[in-house]
């Protein structure tokens, strides 16, 4: 489907000779492990940026503190054009629950590219927990209170605020168990070390299809094509997860203008790269066809509204209550 480039975008096209971007490799740091929803997007980013650039894009692993200390990093290295970072709904609620006060989504990073917008989902180990349906297996767990042990790719993760909201407003009662990465907290799922998880749609579904896991809950107001018997959040009441998780490019915030739009040039020549679309389609997603100030836009927005969400249902307080008893 053609999509119309907004006119600050053709602008930034026809400005891209002024810097010459790729010159050499450039550096994407992903903030979680390999087998989670952003290495494998950041997977596809690299192919991409390799067929459309004939330059490679290296990835640098930096998990930790639920995906903050990656985007710490990135925010502090050289903003020369060779150093990206890619990240998430994460970032937003990191700066809701100021996880690190030397780091500042708004303020250190600068938004370049939108990337995908990734449904979570409820995903159970099926020889852990016996339910057919999201409805039972909320029975399941108010009957059985502390019985089961809930996965998360990290504290302060979207996978945990996720499951945290969920608890929060169906009035559940699980242990956490919490990991650096959604790819060693699936390999703990799948081996009936834990019992459960809200993971990314892109790393569970392989796993969803094989049968090993079941999915029970897709956040969002719709279905997901690629799980039609799958409920969403919308519909099963549970409104605090009717968001979807966001992934886009970012660089540091020093970059200049000149370079961010030969960089969003290129990233508008992948958008129209037709492997990479049909990969992303095999996942249940797209690209996010979004770039420059309206990406910008975006996150500021998604950081007002993650902010206010939280603040509804008293996420904050409870939360840092949490971490300080653990």
């Amino acid at each position: 489907m053609a999509v119309a480039v907004p006119a600050w975008a053709q602008t930034a096209k026809t400005r891209r000779h002024s810097v010459d971007w790729p010159s050499q490799a450039v550096n994407l740091i992903v903030p979680f492990p390999a087998g989670g929803s952003s290495a494998i997007l950041a997977k596809q980013v690299a192919l991409s940026f390799e067929r459309t650039t004939a330059q490679s894009l290296r990835l640098q692993y930096l998990g930790g503190g639920g995906g903050v200390q990656g985007a710490s990093f990135a925010a502090k290295a050289q903003a020369n054009g060779q150093n990206i970072f890619i990240g998430g709904s994460h970032l937003a609620v990191a700066r809701t629950l100021s996880v690190d006060e030397d780091f500042d989504l708004i303020e250190d990073l600068r938004p370049l590219a939108l990337v995908a917008l990734v449904p979570q989902v409820v995903v159970i180990n099926p020889e852990r927990i016996r339910v057919r349906t999201a409805m039972e297996w909320l029975a399941d767990l108010a009957r059985k209170p502390m019985r089961y042990r809930m996965a998360t790719a990290g504290v302060g993760s979207s996978s945990h605020v996720s499951a945290e909201i969920l608890r929060y407003q169906e009035s559940l009662r699980f242990d956490f168990v919490h990991f650096r990465g959604a790819g060693p907290a699936l390999q703990d799922l799948l081996a009936g070390s834990v019992d459960m998880m809200v993971d990314g749609l892109i790393s569970c579904l392989p796993h969803v299809r094989s049968g090993r896991l079941k999915a029970l809950l897709v956040t969002g107001r719709q279905r997901v094509a690629l799980l039609p018997d799958v409920p969403c959040a919308l519909e099963m009441g549970v409104h605090a997860l009717d968001s979807v998780t966001w992934y886009g490019l970012f660089a540091p915030s020093q970059l200049t203008d000149a370079q961010a739009q030969a960089m969003q040039a290129v990233f508008m020549q992948m958008g129209r790269d037709a492997t990479l679309q049909n990969n992303l389609a095999t996942m249940g997603i797209h690209w996010g066809d979004l770039y420059g100030e309206e990406f910008a836009a975006m996150v500021r927005q998604e950081t007002l509204q993650w902010a206010q969400r939280l603040k509804n249902i008293g996420f904050k307080q409870q939360w840092l209550k949490n971490t300080e008893e653990s």
